[in-house]
């Protein structure tokens, strides 16, 4: 396996060796420490000074620094004020604080708007090879945005429901340093380090470095996490018209797959097999290793004018050893065989981005526009080797014992892999008229895949948007929105060894939503409906793919899909006290077509109708504050029309103390210790969620 050796020790030299380097840089036309907190005009290069619970501005919805109230369509966010109040440690782990957002599963797999989203991930915008098994710690993110609906006429290929965007922390003008340490339930360890400020003196060099560690057990049986993130992030301000930005991610996570809870096939037996009982067995492992670095130019071309050049590359190699299910349990026995893989895989990619936007005056109209080019290319390749029946488990009396691979007569799978391609043109304009603006934008993309077996797709798409904002006052907007979207099927879904290939997806969005800031603008409100619909889906079919035990996974098609629902979300300061955040979403998302015609008019899979959730924190004195919330998931269906996961309720509570440099955290969540389910697949693998937990988080500032 090839694997890039590269630990935080070595990275933080690096960064002192780039600083120490860039001392030596001339120090003319410098902008002051004040100058650099507003440079961010068009990218974020350098940090920003915020104490607010939502984001009052996007630059991925329309690629240019713009008010929410200005953007034609629905954006959440959950700042690193959320994160750090709510002990977040995973992506997932903001689903609760995004109207419309529900997990799906355990892994970096979700639902927006009944749309599943495991692949479609942004990392300042740039895509990157999302790995679905694992998530490492977000010690190195400022916030998380949510684009609701496909985002397919900035990024290309998109998901229906919406696109996942992660800005992560950029270098701050301001000397600012923090460690913090936690522990908690299940022997959860954690420790981070975040530090920035000027390199240099004349503050044209900022630096940032970021460190997280976690190391903790589970309440499921044999599954541990540990977890390795270092970014070193350098900012240069050259002179008055020219800022880059480079960054490096690494992350290194060890620990198991857990691939779920297996159950009784028979939906009466939900619960009967303990929430504990995982399948893993001692000695299997799952290590997913991945850097990323990223470059970013922002350059002054003349008044209203800006260039905008973004480089990311990553590469990401997985080691994975694991037994799993073999069959179903049927009732009457309780005993399970056991499939062993030992799988190899690695990704690379490359992204580039470039643009430019102007701000000028047309007819007596201001204009906001953006032009530009987009690349993005990845390379994926897999080994495995798989044997079946190697032993038994019984999933009512578990016995966890070391096994020995060496004695399995596993086989090799043929190796498999291939290249994804894509190029994409757009342009945009936001047109001033007043109270009213006038949002169109064209995409058109081609793209390129092609396996190791030679089976493969190319298209084009052409992606129209069109959006239409209305002030009704400086605090508050009506909005109205037609976008359309496209993904690609998977690389693997080509191959006829799994049934393809397939048509790419198509997907299109009709939505309007009022937003408004009060309390001077330190709480923000939106309300937002929408219609997608969503065609040539497939689904994996595990029926299938266990029949034919041929080492493809096999798939099946669907015709469309349909959601239709609202969705309200309240964030921010109620009072000087009182600080909240308020979601609820009503969603009715179906099936409309299918090849199984059972299916049609049911409700899609992971998709709950009903879902909200209602966090409040109180300011009690000038140290001490306290917090309190509930979460509701309704409903929802598996991939099994017999299975129906129960709704649930959530409470959570936290007492908070700040001091000048120190403050400290106890959170406790599910106080009334609910068993519950946050995803599943089905009979042979669905997902409980925490017991009753707590932790206590101390951080210090110097």
């Amino acid at each position: 396996m090839r694997y890039f050796k590269l630990t935080s020790i070595s990275l933080a030299l690096l960064s002192c060796n780039l600083l120490a380097a860039a001392e030596t840089v001339t120090e003319q036309q410098e902008p002051s420490a004040d100058k650099a907190k507003d440079y961010v005009e068009t990218i974020e290069v350098i940090g920003r000074f915020t104490g607010k619970t939502f984001s009052e501005y996007s630059y991925s919805a329309t690629k240019i620094a713009a008010d929410v109230l200005d953007i034609p369509q629905s954006i959440s966010a959950v700042t690193k004020e959320v994160i750090k109040d709510q002990a977040m440690m995973r992506l997932n782990d903001i689903s609760p604080f995004i109207s419309g957002v529900n997990e799906f599963s355990v892994y970096n797999d979700i639902t927006i708007r009944g749309f599943r989203n495991s692949d479609d991930r942004r990392v300042n915008g740039m895509r990157t090879y999302n790995d679905f098994w694992s998530q490492s710690v977000i010690s190195h993110v400022e916030r998380v945005e949510v684009i609701k609906g496909p985002a397919s006429a900035i990024f290309g290929d998109a998901s229906p429901g919406g696109t996942v965007n992660i800005v992560t922390k950029k270098p701050l003008a301001e000397r600012r340093n923090e460690i913090s340490a936690r522990y908690g339930s299940y022997k959860d360890r954690y420790v981070a380090l975040d530090t920035t400020g000027p390199a240099n003196q004349g503050a044209s060099l900022l630096y940032r470095f970021n460190l997280g560690y976690e190391n903790s057990d589970s309440f499921r049986e044999q599954i541990f996490n540990e977890s390795l993130l270092a970014s070193p992030s350098i900012t240069w301000l050259a002179n008055d018209k020219t800022t880059i930005n480079l960054e490096l991610v690494y992350a290194d996570t060890k620990g198991i797959l857990d691939r779920g809870q297996p159950n009784v096939r028979n939906a009466s037996a939900l619960g009967v097999v303990p929430i504990n009982v995982s399948v893993t067995q001692p000695g299997d492992k799952m290590d997913t290793e991945s850097l990323t670095s990223s470059l970013a130019i922002d350059h002054k071309l003349t008044d209203g004018w800006t260039a905008v050049f973004n480089y990311m590359h990553q590469d990401y190699d997985q080691k994975l050893v694991e037994h799993r299910i073999r069959n179903y349990v049927t009732g009457s026995d309780s005993v399970i065989n056991l499939l062993y893989v030992d799988r190899d895989e690695s990704a690379t990619v490359d992204n580039f981005s470039g643009y430019i936007t102007g701000l000028f005056q047309l007819g007596g109209i201001s204009q906001s526009l953006v032009a530009g080019i987009d690349y993005v290319g990845r390379s994926y390749h897999s080994a495995q080797l798989r044997a079946n029946n190697v032993g038994t488990f019984d999933i009512l009396q578990p016995e966890y014992r070391p096994r020995d691979p060496a004695t399995y007569s596993a086989t090799a799978d043929a190796p498999w892999g291939g290249d994804f391609k894509s190029t994409g043109y757009y342009l945009q304009n936001q047109m001033d008229l007043g109270d009213w603006s006038l949002l169109l934008s064209l995409r058109s993309e081609h793209y390129d895949i092609i396996d190791t077996d030679g089976f493969g797709a190319k298209d084009n798409a052409l992606l129209p948007r069109v959006g239409v904002v209305y002030r009704l006052s400086p605090q508050s907007s009506l909005y109205a929105t037609w976008v359309t979207g496209f993904e690609p099927q998977d690389l693997f879904a080509n191959n006829p060894q799994s049934g393809g290939p397939f048509d790419p997806q198509d997907s299109e969005l009709k939505e309007i939503g009022f937003k408004t800031k009060q309390f001077d603008d330190k709480l923000l409100l939106t309300l937002s409906a929408y219609e997608i619909t969503k065609t040539n889906i497939i689904l994996y079919d595990e029926e299938a793919t266990q029949a034919a035990n041929d080492g493809f996974d096999k798939y099946r098609q669907r015709g469309e899909e349909q959601a239709r629902g609202f969705e309200l979300e309240l964030n921010g300061q109620l009072s000087e006290q009182l600080q909240l955040i308020a979601n609820y979403a009503f969603n009715r998302a179906k099936i409309t077509e299918d090849t199984n015609a059972a299916l049609v008019g049911l409700a899609k899979e992971g998709a709950p109708k009903h879902s909200a959730t209602l966090w409040a924190k109180y300011q009690l004195s000038d140290r001490w504050s306290t917090g309190a919330g509930v979460t509701y998931v309704g409903e929802r269906r598996t991939f099994e029309e017999a299975l129906e996961l129960p709704s649930y309720r959530l409470f959570s509570a936290a007492l908070y103390y700040k001091a000048t440099d120190w403050d400290a955290a106890l959170q406790v969540r599910n106080i009334t210790d609910e068993v519950h389910w946050t995803g599943g697949y089905n009979f042979g693998r669905i997902f409980p969620g925490d017991p009753r937990s707590a932790s206590l988080t101390f951080s210090y500032r110097f």
